[in-house]
C-alpha cells in the first residue's frame, strides 16, 4: 500500500482488533439475522445516545478470528526476551487477572508488576509504575515478578 493509504494513527483499527480478540463469542450469520432486531432494540433502550454505536462495535467482530482462542491454544512458554506486564487492580477495561493469566501463558520471560491503583493503564497514573517501566525500557532493569506499586496519594488541596 502507498504511504498515503496508511493512517498516521491506527488506534481505531487496533482497538477493534483487540476488543474482538478479547471476546471469543462469534454468532453465526443466521443467529445475527435472527437476533438483530431484538439486539438493536435492547441496545437502543439501554442507551439512546450510544446504543447503536456499541451494537456496531459488536457486529464489527463478525467474521474475525477468535484471537483469544489462538492465544489460549498456541501462545505458551515462549522463548522470548524478558518482558514487563503491568496490571492495574482497579482497571475497568482490563481485569488484573488477565495480566496474571497472560504472564502464566507466556512463561518465565514475563514479569508482572502489580499496580494497586485505579484507572485504565498505570504508566500515566502511577509514579511508581512510570519509574519501573522507564527503568525497564531505558536500562533493561526489571523488578522481581510479583512486585507491586502502591496507589499514588492525591495531593492535599485543603490548604
Amino acid at each position: 500500500a502507498a504511504s498515503e493509504d496508511v493512517p498516521a494513527d491506527n488506534t481505531p483499527a487496533a482497538m477493534m482488533a483487540i476488543n474482538c480478540a478479547d471476546d471469543p463469542d462469534r454468532p453465526s450469520a443466521e443467529q445475527i439475522t435472527k437476533d438483530l432486531a431484538r439486539l438493536s432494540a435492547d441496545y437502543q433502550a439501554a442507551s439512546p445516545v450510544f446504543g447503536r454505536y456499541r451494537l456496531a462495535e459488536l457486529l464489527m467482530c463478525y467474521g474475525r478470528p477468535k484471537g483469544s482462542d489462538f492465544i489460549r491454544e498456541k501462545v505458551k512458554n515462549l522463548d522470548t526476551a524478558r518482558m514487563l506486564l503491568v496490571g492495574t487492580r482497579g482497571d475497568p477495561a482490563t481485569p488484573y487477572r488477565w495480566t496474571v493469566e497472560t504472564a502464566r501463558r507466556l512463561g518465565s520471560s514475563a514479569v508482572v508488576l502489580d499496580n494497586r491503583g485505579d484507572g485504565h493503564t498505570g504508566y500515566a497514573s502511577s509514579s511508581c509504575v512510570h519509574g519501573k517501566v522507564n527503568d525497564f525500557l531505558l536500562y533493561g532493569s526489571l523488578p522481581p515478578s510479583g512486585s507491586s506499586c502502591p496507589e499514588d496519594t492525591p495531593p492535599d488541596v485543603s490548604d
